[in-house]
């Protein structure tokens, strides 16, 4: 204010006021900077101490995870594995034998179970012959006839009772049962034996089973006949099979393992197989694993599946 020059006053006030307001931005500035950078390393201890929280919360729980392990096996009770001994491998490989079609042998099981229970060969009180066992005996058995009719039965003579002698007894009951074991069964309930007729005896006449056989008298051991094959629906299209050969023709080879007979046609496929018919007569010289067979056939040699035939 005292100055002289007033100008030169005010431009040095103003330049006083200028630094002294740099210098409290400088130290407004710094703080600043300072505080900044203590938030930063605040933020920086409040993570490192939130890891470590989460640290020993882990820690807790697996802790407690322990304990709750131990105290349920506690209430286990262990098991333990019995000791079995090692498979050892086999020192050497089985020899395994070449496979070949076994023969079906259809009679194993003839013997097995019961036969039909005949009961009907006592006379009634009428003085009748009870046919019940012929008649249910041709229901159980199929017969191989030309007509699936039945005929009707055929009423047998009726004797008067009081007048029927022992040896008509004894002659009807061998007829009856000799009957049965000859195979009445197969035959129709009305059907004589053999398609013979047998006409109404009087009361006197006897009939033995010389006649009702043909002549000859049946044997007491003779076993009861093989059961017939099932009733087909059409016998008419049904082929007869060949008779049996009894001796080798004279294209057989000298030595062979079996003779066969062909069950299904084939064809060869390859020039060193076989053709043949169902029915026709194979040499087997050799079987080989995979099924096929080598044989002669009509004086031809070849090869041939071993399941198209069956031995003879």
């Amino acid at each position: 204010l005292q100055a002289s020059d007033k100008r030169k006053a005010l431009e040095e006030t103003m330049a006083l006021s200028t630094q002294s307001l740099a210098s409290v931005t400088y130290q407004v500035s710094s703080l600043a900077t300072a505080f900044l950078r203590l938030l930063d390393l605040q933020a920086a201890e409040l993570r490192k101490v939130e890891a470590d929280v989460s640290c020993v919360a882990q820690r807790v729980d697996i802790h407690k995870e322990k304990v709750s392990r131990r105290e349920i096996g506690s209430l286990t009770v262990s098991k333990r594995f019995p000791s079995y001994q090692k498979i050892m491998a086999p020192p050497s490989q089985p020899c395994l034998e070449p496979y070949y079609r076994k023969p079906l042998n259809f009679s194993v099981l003839d013997d097995i179970g019961h036969g039909i229970k005949d009961h009907s060969t006592q006379l009634s009180r009428t003085g009748t012959l009870a046919r019940k066992g012929t008649k249910s005996a041709a229901q159980a058995a199929g017969t191989l006839g030309r007509s699936t009719r039945v005929p009707e039965p055929i009423q047998p003579p009726v004797v008067p009772e009081g007048k029927l002698s022992a040896a008509s007894s004894t002659s009807s009951l061998v007829s009856v049962r000799y009957g049965h074991c000859l195979g009445l069964g197969g035959e129709s309930p009305g059907q004589p034996l053999w398609g013979l007729h047998v006409a109404s005896a009087p009361y006197g006449a006897i009939s033995s089973p010389m006649d009702l056989v043909g002549g000859f008298a049946a044997p007491d051991d003779l076993e009861p006949p093989p059961p017939p094959p099932p009733a087909l629906p059409n016998f008419e299209d049904l082929a007869l099979p060949p008779p049996p050969i009894t001796e080798d023709p004279p294209w057989a080879p000298e030595s062979y393992l079996e003779k066969v007979v062909a069950l299904y046609p084939y064809t060869q496929q390859k020039d060193k197989e076989l053709s043949f018919q169902p029915g026709a007569l194979l040499f087997v010289t050799r079987r080989y694993s995979d099924g096929w067979c080598e044989g002669v056939m009509g004086e031809e040699a070849g090869f041939f599946p071993g399941n198209y035939v069956e031995p003879c």
